[in-house]
Parts: structure tokens; C-alpha cells; sequence
């Protein structure tokens, strides 16, 4: 599970359950549409499917996204990830 918000200072923000590694060279890999990959190192992404709408464009015109690993009211980690648009994000998950 995870939420996409966007803070008052207009900073878009990921929060996922906590990882069991810590990442190293994060990327968000996105396309566009309703699906997109967290690459947090070359043996931990995080998959997201559905992404609404009204965070797509946002999204599409933001340069970074901030991950906060959180587990109830604790936060296991907090990073930035740039977010890197490709063509079909789909076709780097088989």
C-alpha cells in the first residue's frame, strides 16, 4: 500500500511500509500513466499500481519525490528519489 501527497510547500510525497534494505541510488521510474517503479538498488524496487489521475500530472512535471518509509507513526527512512520518465515503465518490470 501506499499514498502520493503533496506537502504546502508543493513537494510531492511517497509513503511505503519500510523496506528491509536501505536504498541506494533511488529513482522513480514513470511514464504517465497508472503505474510506476520505485528503483530503490538492483535487489529492491517497490511497484506501484493505480496512481490516480490528478497525481499523474504532477508527477510528469515534478523533478523529485520524497519517500518516506513509514510503519504506523514511525518513520523507518526518509530519501529523495528523482523521478525519471520513460516510455512504457511496464516494459522494465518483466
Amino acid at each position: 500500500m501506499y499514498k502520493i501527497l503533496q506537502d504546502p510547500d508543493n513537494d510531492l510525497l511517497l509513503v511505503i511500509e519500510p523496506q528491509d534494505c536501505e536504498p541506494d541510488g533511488p529513482m522513480f521510474i514513470y511514464d504517465g500513466g497508472d503505474t510506476a517503479l520505485l528503483f530503490r538498488d538492483w535487489f529492491s524496487n517497490v511497484r506501484l499500481n493505480d496512481i490516480g489521475s490528478d497525481a499523474r500530472e504532477q508527477l510528469l512535471s515534478a523533478q523529485v519525490i520524497y519517500v518516506l518509509e513509514k510503519s504506523g507513526d514511525a518513520i523507518a527512512r526518509e530519501y529523495a528519489a528523482p523521478i525519471r520518465i520513460v516510455r512504457d515503465v511496464k516494459s522494465l518490470m518483466m
